[in-house]
């Protein structure tokens, strides 16, 4: 080997391995290491759902916690703070909750509390809750069947005004995520339904 290559070679080496190991060292200097959670220390965990990059919308809400967005309402455009807290899901048979017909693929009754936390009239439609699996496109999975208990979740609720109640989905597939849309623009919340 020349002693040309030789030399560049040794250097290249060094270079990189000088770069591994500033790369691989601790400095003992926390303030630069990333947060673990993801989220930043204004941000309450639980409370306000994460909005990661690409076309994905928010991080999926889980059974027991709860993601709030701003309600826009259509005809004046004034925004409001909702908090929506997904509580429970359960597969039923139509048959169980008196449906006037068959599914189509799977009944599900989720029950939401939805809140309004801001200073202005927001509301709710669960009629605008679509279904995917990663794997297929979104769908409309909203039906008009009730499950008989809670209250009525399609609502104008004033600041500081709260319900609970059910909605009766047509699920396609066991688990997935569902996305509300509250008008025409990017996912607004997203929840994640288990697989079993």
């Amino acid at each position: 080997m020349r002693p040309s290559i030789r030399v560049a070679t040794l250097i290249a080496g060094a270079l990189l391995t000088a770069g591994l190991t500033t790369g691989c060292s601790s400095s003992g200097d926390d303030s630069k290491a990333p947060a673990a959670s993801g989220k930043s220390p204004e941000a309450p965990s639980g409370d306000i759902a994460e909005q990661p990059a690409g076309k994905s919308g928010k991080t999926p809400v889980t059974i027991g916690d709860s993601g709030t967005y701003q309600a826009v309402d259509s005809a004046s455009g004034a925004r409001t703070q909702t908090s929506v807290t997904f509580k429970d899901v359960r597969a039923v048979q139509a048959s169980e909750i008196k449906a006037t017909k068959p599914p189509q693929h799977q009944y599900l009754v989720l029950t939401f509390t939805v809140k309004n936390t801001g200073d202005k009239d927001g509301a709710f439609h669960p009629q605008r809750l679509k279904w995917t699996d990663g794997q297929s496109p979104e769908r409309s999975v909203a039906t008009t069947e009730k499950s008989g208990s809670g209250q009525n979740l399609d609502a104008t609720l004033h600041p500081g005004q709260s319900v609970t109640g059910d909605v009766v989905l047509d699920i396609p597939g066991a688990g997935g995520i569902l996305r509300y849309y509250d008008g025409s623009g990017p996912v607004s919340l997203s929840f994640e339904v288990p697989a079993d």
